[in-house]
């Protein structure tokens, strides 16, 4: 059974490693590159800091921040070693933030931290809190003859099921693709971190699946429960 899972570069070979540790057949390529930019964190009560790159540029750089909280378990890892306190929500994904901590953010100054293509569901916090954002790093769709490679083997049948870890990168994969690849993609396993990139694909006339818990361990308890299941051969 074969799994191509699209990261960015920095973030793909740990995963490959966790993978193929696991006992999956497990191959990568990055359909977006990530390009940081220097930022100031402006007087605040709370930062959400919604990714592992944000999180690694904040502590690279030891900004000080004041209560943190971050979406997913790796972000919150990556914080907390570094001897910030952090919350986390029980979703790993921006909606719950603002379900689960409107109470707490309610009247206070809330900066987030983030990409210059994250989705719109944290500016709901500006509906009653003061929300500003600010862009750690920009997200680029990748177009070479790497990401060619993969569509041609995807096409191809090389591949039993894809991981789309963002909607930027199911986006960027999906420019790529013609009719021939979606019609090879309506056959496959699709599997969507989060409720965002699992929409996309879905306008697309995709059937991804997700993992209970939208992080990369989720995904592999999902790879595992469908090898079970005779879903992936």
């Amino acid at each position: 059974m074969r799994v191509l899972i699209l990261r960015p570069a920095e973030l793909l070979e740990d995963t490959l490693a966790t993978f193929r540790k696991a006992g999956v057949e497990a191959y990568g390529c990055p359909f977006v590159s990530l390009y940081y930019e220097e930022f100031e964190v402006p007087d605040h009560d709370y930062a959400i800091v919604t990714s592992q790159n944000s999180a690694r540029e904040i502590v690279k750089r030891k900004i000080r921040l004041n209560r943190i909280i971050a979406i997913g378990k790796k972000t919150a890892e990556i914080l907390k070693n570094a001897g910030y306190e952090v919350l986390v929500p029980r979703r790993f994904e921006s909606s719950a933030i603002v379900e689960e901590f409107k109470d707490l953010l309610k009247g206070k100054k809330v900066v987030a931290i983030r990409s210059d293509q994250g989705g719109d569901e944290l500016r709901k916090i500006s509906e009653f809190a003061d929300y500003s954002e600010i862009f750690a790093y920009r997200i680029v769709k990748l177009d070479g003859e790497e990401q060619k490679k993969e569509i041609e083997k995807v096409k191809a049948g090389f591949y039993d099921a894809i991981v789309f870890s963002s909607r930027m990168i199911a986006e960027s994969f999906l420019e790529k693709c013609d009719e021939e690849c979606v019609k090879r993609l309506r056959n496959m396993i699709l599997i969507a971190i989060g409720t965002p990139t699992a929409e996309f694909l879905k306008k697309k006339g995709l059937l991804p699946v997700t993992p209970d818990e939208f992080t990369f361990d989720g995904v592999l308890g999902l790879i595992k429960a469908l090898e079970g299941a005779g879903s992936l051969h």
